[in-house]
């Protein structure tokens, strides 16, 4: 039997009441009893509530309209839902929530389809949100949620149900996608705050009070779009995250560091910096408290020389698209090595892959390949002023260790000042900045090169705005997605913003690690690579192009992209909702696009703060999260990954807010804190 059930109640800190609010003449929870009594796939509907006597309330509508109730724990709701489904000998539960007036039966009975037509003991619409939230539908069978009341401990997960078997490698999962991309991404279809009511209210208004489902609301948007304004803006699955607070902290575990700092020792005396990498460095990490050097990589995870293991978000700075040691990049790389990895003379290899960048860069039409991203930035710079005749560059965010960019920074030692000259930089967002640029020196500016988005998102039309003032004053524009390319969309950013530059460079993902890189155009610009010289005996390096080719073909046939985006999100919002609950939102902000984004620390000042930083990073370790700032996602880490970050966060925020009240953040430092990789000027 298939039991549909309905979590309600009448506490709420933001609406209290709300499952009863008048919607179109009807308490909200008796549409939604409604909208799931319509689905075809489940045999019954029923009411949870708690025996609290403020949901009192809940029991007696259900009695007045003849709805099956069931009465049971205030905070355990697993053990609420796991007595409802025993006392109705459900042998399959469907789980929703009483202030979701706009659920869609047919949603409801695709995702009991998909689950009966996969065995499998979880399916749901809310593994990847395809669907606006509102529409969330969970089915599980009886055994799953019998092992989940048995076997769940943590306050989450006895309180919100199902984060267990979400989570569990135990258990066999589907997700159910919605087939219609979603133009509206704030849709918002539940009701948590008052302005959630009102939205649903008019909606009900418009479209009836009972019949209308997703499609009907969408069309209802493409009309009055205004609408959508009511309600924008709102965190997902808050109170999950406001349930982890309530929690006892996660313990943490002082690391064992022996081998990490014999070697740094050794390292110290061979290697400048003792690394390869300014950003991997041990100054990147609180010294003594940190591990040095890694050992290797499977999925999601690393372990250092000592052994430890650490939930990876730096992500090897962000190569690793699809996981450490994905199998199917692997192999393609083991196989390419075992016919050879350099040769005499070009291989397939460098047509194939140029051929599938020309398919998915917008603005791709020629390929030329590199090693790192410096190669690929320097190589576009020659190349724009091969074309334009001119030798100026206007320039916005990173762009690698080359003379024409560094020598613009306060790492800028051994560049000759005549070269750092010829490059200018300008503001992100800040198209006043650049046009200056062009106001003072006319005609002389070959290129604007920029990344098209670092953490700061783009006000809307501005990379439109700067492409057509760069064309404007005859400069070519070259994105700079050596980061952003494979990450935020197949095609990188500017398939992600729409717009097209003249040449792009990518880099990072696009072999899952391996060494490779490109700058890629339309083809009058690119043809002078014939002229210029761009040479490498390496360049055409056969292993990292059939790594090239299978991290493409994965990222292509698997679309990772939905799964990045989303437990991009759900840590963003997380992070964001712990720091709020505990003080922390003048001092810890997760900023940028959910494939990668970045959790920045100040003063209350608003100045940088590497203190808190410092200490934030000692604690995820602690608790086996390799944390440096960034949040970079890959096709491996999973929902349970992401649910122990946010556990490790939730601790690291509560003594980082007893450290900052108590003024004693520097003495919490179990070693030297991290410092900047470019010093101030």
């Amino acid at each position: 039997m298939i039991l549909g059930v309905i979590q309600a109640r009448m506490g709420s800190t933001r609406l209290p009441g709300k499952v009863l609010e008048d919607i179109a003449g009807k308490p909200m929870l008796l549409h939604v009893v409604n909208r799931l009594q319509s689905a075809r796939l489940v045999d019954k509907t029923i009411v949870a509530t708690s025996t609290k006597p403020g949901d009192d309330p809940v029991a007696q509508l259900c009695a007045r309209e003849n709805v099956p109730c069931f009465r049971g724990s205030e905070n355990d709701v697993l053990d609420r839902f796991y007595q409802t489904a025993r006392e109705h000998q459900a042998s399959v539960v469907v789980r929703v929530t009483g202030d979701c007036p706009c659920l869609d039966p047919s949603v409801v009975d695709k995702v009991v389809a998909a689950y009966q037509k996969s065995k499998c003991d979880y399916a749901a619409n809310i593994l990847v949100y395809t669907y606006p939230d509102g529409l969330d539908v969970e089915v599980f069978s009886m055994e799953a949620l019998e092992t989940a009341w048995k076997t769940a401990t943590l306050p989450g997960d006895r309180e919100h149900v199902t984060p267990f078997i979400r989570n569990s490698p135990d258990f066999s999962r589907v997700n159910v996608e919605n087939e219609t991309e979603l133009v509206f991404k704030d849709l918002r279809l539940t009701v948590d705050e008052p302005q959630d009511l009102e939205f649903v209210r008019e909606l009900y208004a418009r479209l009836g009070a009972s019949g209308f489902g997703l499609e009907q609301v969408l069309d209802l948007l493409q009309k009055e779009p205004q609408l959508i304004d009511i309600n924008s803006g709102k965190i997902r699955n808050e109170g999950f995250y406001k349930t982890l607070v309530k929690e006892d902290p996660m313990p943490g575990e002082k690391l064992v560091l022996d081998k990490s700092e014999t070697m740094l020792e050794q390292a110290k005396k061979l290697i400048p910096s003792a690394s390869q990498t300014f950003s991997k460095c041990p100054t990147q990490f609180v010294r003594g408290a940190a591990p040095v050097f890694l050992q290797k990589g499977q999925g999601s995870h690393v372990w250092d020389v000592d052994g430890n293991e650490f939930i990876d978000f730096p992500m090897a700075l962000g190569p690793i698209i699809l996981g450490h040691n994905y199998p199917e990049v692997t192999e393609a790389a083991t196989a390419q090595a075992r016919q050879g990895i350099a040769f005499s003379l070009p291989h397939p290899l460098e047509v194939e892959v140029a051929q599938m960048l020309t398919e998915i860069i917008p603005c791709a039409e020629m390929v030329r390949f590199g090693k790192n991203g410096s190669d690929v930035t320097a190589g576009a710079v020659r190349a724009a002023r091969a074309y334009t005749n001119r030798d100026m560059i206007a320039f916005c965010g990173y762009h690698g260790w080359q003379d024409w960019y560094i020598g613009t920074t306060t790492r800028n030692r051994g560049v000759p000042e005549t070269t750092a000259a010829l490059s200018k930089g300008f503001a992100y967002n800040d198209l006043d900045s650049l046009k200056s640029l062009f106001e003072k020196f006319p005609g002389k500016i070959a290129a604007v090169i920029m990344e098209p988005v670092g953490v700061v998102r783009p006000y809307e039309g501005f990379l439109q705005d700067v492409k057509n003032l760069a064309h404007e004053n005859g400069a070519l524009l070259i994105f700079d997605e050596v980061i952003t390319g494979f990450r935020l969309a197949l095609g990188g950013a500017q398939e992600y913003f729409g717009v097209t530059p003249d040449m792009a460079c990518v880099g990072k993902a696009m072999a899952n690690g391996f060494p490779i890189s490109a700058v890629v155009g339309r083809r009058p610009v690119m043809e002078l690579f014939d002229e210029i010289f761009f040479s490498f005996t390496f360049g055409g390096e056969a292993v990292s192009l059939a790594a090239a080719k299978a991290t493409i073909e994965v990222i292509r046939s698997k679309n990772i992209f939905p799964h990045l985006w989303e437990l991009g999100g759900i840590l963003m919002d997380g992070a964001t909702v712990l720091a709020r609950e505990f003080g922390l939102e003048d001092h810890i902000n997760c900023v940028g696009y959910e494939p990668r984004s970045l959790m920045t620390f100040k003063e209350k000042t608003g100045a940088e703060s590497l203190l808190l930083k410092s200490l934030f990073q000692q604690e995820c370790l602690k608790r086996g999260v390799l944390f440096s700032g960034g949040q970079n996602i890959c096709f491996s880490h999973t929902h349970a990954d992401i649910e122990h970050t946010l556990r490790a966060y939730r601790a690291a925020m509560e003594i980082l807010a007893k450290a900052i009240d108590k003024n004693d953040v520097e003495e919490r430092l179990e070693g030297k804190p991290v410092e900047p990789v470019f010093r101030k000027a």
